[in-house]
């Protein structure tokens, strides 16, 4: 059912054994949303685990709160009495997780992608937020006193998920939250570093590689390119070194949409979208069983080859652009 914050608060007050998950192929949001939330509540007292089910990429662990998260395989066996997950659009999207659950539906659900299913015992999703990472703020000054620490994690979801505060969804309510957690000593250098700046030689390769795959369609307003596994191995990359190779894609002067496919393991391509102003992009990925934002969105094919996901999300992506239009 839908609730209020009070109600969602009032859940978490009642813990005494906690998980809080975030999805798979995580980003800076849902890294930075299960560890403030997980900080929060052992500050009240509670034994809580965060769990991100995938890796988590290595330049999110330079912010010190981001190394309580824990693997599935790390908690497995542990028993809870409360399970909130976060950022997630549906069930699905927590992977392995979903084993560890004390129930078949979480307790608590806190998100703000429009694509939400409302999948758990009580649903928090509000569109209107920014990040999740806002919702948990919200939640967390509510309940325990702010360190450097907690307030430094929550910034990392705020900022990642608003393209350091350039997206449309930022609003004076996101820089408000901003201004609060730099009072509590979050410092958005060392997120910016981490996460802007910490590409290796073998990532520029692969990112040269990726340009040499760019289309341009629609009279310039729909980019696309891919990484394949053969790419990625020739160059001695993982997937999660293509974070933010779509937004240079949608740099490009005139481009609406940005599409990146990428391919992992071979017979499954990611298909990340992203639009420019005016583009709803969770539209179409809802039509392929994938979920996320209007300005950001993504899904997964199982497909025999790369080019079949290609195909089918370019076509969708590009009829959905010429409905725009018309």
């Amino acid at each position: 059912m839908r609730a209020s914050l009070d109600h969602v608060i009032e859940q978490l007050k009642r813990a005494k054994r906690a998980l809080i998950v975030g999805h798979v192929r995580p980003d800076g949001d849902a890294i930075g949303s299960v560890a403030a939330l997980t900080l929060i509540l052992r500050k009240l007292g509670v034994a809580a685990e965060g769990c991100i089910p995938d890796r988590v990429p290595w330049f999110y662990r330079e912010i010190p709160g981001t190394r309580i998260l824990r693997t599935v395989e790390e908690i497995r066996g542990r028993k809870f009495d409360t399970a909130i997950v976060l950022d997630s659009s549906d069930l699905s999207r927590i992977g392995d997780a979903v084993e560890l659950l004390p129930r078949e539906e979480p307790d608590v659900v806190l998100d703000h992608h429009v694509t939400n299913t409302g999948f758990g015992a009580l649903n928090f999703c509000d569109p209107d937020y920014a990040a999740t990472a806002m919702i948990v703020h919200e939640i967390g000054k509510r309940l325990v006193p702010y360190d450097r620490e907690l307030a430094e994690v929550i910034l990392l979801g705020i900022a990642t998920d608003t393209g350091f505060f350039k997206y449309a969804a930022v609003d004076d309510r996101t820089f408000a939250a901003a201004a609060e957690l730099a009072r509590h000593g979050a410092r958005i250098q060392p997120i910016a570093s981490a996460v802007l700046e910490h590409r290796s030689p073998k990532t520029i390769r692969l990112l040269v590689e990726m340009f040499r795959t760019l289309r341009i369609e629609a009279g310039g307003r729909l980019a696309y390119a891919y990484v394949s596994a053969e790419m990625l191995r020739r160059t001695g990359c993982d997937e999660e070194e293509t974070e933010g190779f779509v937004g240079e894609i949608r740099a490009l002067h005139g481009v609406e949409v940005a599409i990146l496919f990428t391919e992992w393991p071979e017979g499954e391509v990611h298909a990340s979208l992203r639009s420019k102003s005016y583009m709803d992009v969770s539209r179409v990925v809802r039509a392929l069983g994938g979920g996320g934002h209007p300005r950001a969105a993504g899904c997964t094919l199982k497909v025999p080859r790369l080019q079949d996901a290609i195909t089918r999300v370019v076509e969708v992506t590009r009829s959905a652009l010429l409905e725009e239009v018309l």
